[in-house]
């Protein structure tokens, strides 16, 4: 009777061994996976409010002129950097626009970096206006999550009427 209650005692541990082996895969691509749709929501929030924020300054009144691109490009590298957000550069080759729908090939950064663009084409018309678009290219580092978002490019874009 002692025999019976022990390997079944034994055999009830080794169940525990073998649920759990083959339940941790599942629960560790879940828990990655939230991990990663937190990163990608994290980068579009971000992206949305250095647009923003970059609008806000390119539409305060300075001098009469306003701000620099320079300036404002300047300022949003700063409060990316505060952020530990991507490497944010202004390409020279695509104007400054607001990028397209769909992304050109011209308006696609490289995987974690990010392009930013100043429109100033509404100083034409009154009142006058700036824009200021942000795209950053995110890429999830789950495969199970990559396969599922693919390839995502987060364009943040606000437009503000300046003071000048």
């Amino acid at each position: 009777m002692l025999k019976k209650i022990r390997a079944l005692v034994r055999s009830r541990a080794g169940q525990g061994t073998v649920e759990f082996a083959l339940m941790a895969p599942f629960f560790f691509l879940i828990l990655i996976g939230g991990i990663d749709f937190g990163r990608s929501g994290f980068y579009y929030v971000t992206t949305s409010d250095l647009a923003r924020n970059g609008a806000r300054i390119g539409a305060a009144y300075d001098t009469g002129t306003g701000p620099t691109d320079a300036s404002i490009t300047s300022l949003i590298q700063q409060q990316a950097r505060a952020m530990t957000f991507a490497d944010l550069t202004q390409p020279a080759a695509c104007g400054t626009s607001t990028p397209p729908t769909p992304l050109t090939a011209c308006y696609q950064p490289a995987v974690g970096r990010g392009f930013i663009f100043i429109d100033r084409s509404g100083f034409a018309s009154f009142p006058k206006y700036i824009a200021v678009s942000v795209v950053y290219h995110f890429e999830a580092t789950t495969p199970m999550v990559r396969a599922l978002m693919s390839t995502n490019y987060f364009v943040g874009t606000a437009t503000m009427v300046t003071e000048y």
